[in-house]
């Protein structure tokens, strides 16, 4: 996972050196907290420093949201990943595939820079990874509506949820 271009350079460089495959993901749901205009900026400035013949795809992250896709693609992403419900899922491959850009399910298995900026950690980690795949940077999967809330659902003790306290009385 990235986020800034200067971890998307690191990044590419890193997969060059060890001739690898890349997708360099956003951090999740940043389609909906940094938007796609943000991530576009990312792309064209970390194209611009790595080598045309490196293989690198950016993906950008809209967790759950449909509508972050569809602004997505209207930005001219080159890949979004979505992990919302298969009817949306099926409508929205099929307008993606119209404007050209690819959509992906969430990567399960990821690197971020954030917590290891260690280049040899980042080599160690494209080493151990197996030479079928692309390395994907980004970490597990979380839902646009938890990753805005930060935590647990409260539990009542009667099995139901409750909802945090609305308007004045809230703490």
């Amino acid at each position: 996972m990235v986020h800034n271009a200067a971890e998307a350079i690191d990044a590419a460089r890193a997969a060059a050196l060890a001739d690898r495959p890349l997708i360099i993901v956003s951090p999740p749901g940043a389609a909906l907290f940094a938007g796609p205009v943000w991530f576009k900026a990312l792309t064209d400035a970390a194209r611009e420093d790595i080598a045309p013949s490196a293989a690198v795809t950016f993906m950008l992250d809209c967790a759950d949201s449909p509508g972050a896709v569809m602004a997505s693609i209207r930005a001219r992403i080159e890949a979004v990943s979505f992990h919302g419900n298969a009817r949306a899922l099926a409508r929205l491959k099929a307008i993606a595939k119209r404007a050209g850009v690819a959509l992906h399910a969430p990567p399960t298995v990821a690197f971020d820079l954030s917590k290891e900026a260690n280049p040899q950690a980042l080599s160690a980690w494209f080493s151990s990874r197996s030479s079928s795949s692309g390395a994907s940077l980004q970490t597990p999967r979380r839902s646009a509506k938890r990753t805005a809330r930060h935590g647990p659902t409260p539990k009542r003790p009667g099995g139901g949820r409750t909802f945090p306290p609305m308007g004045a009385k809230r703490p």
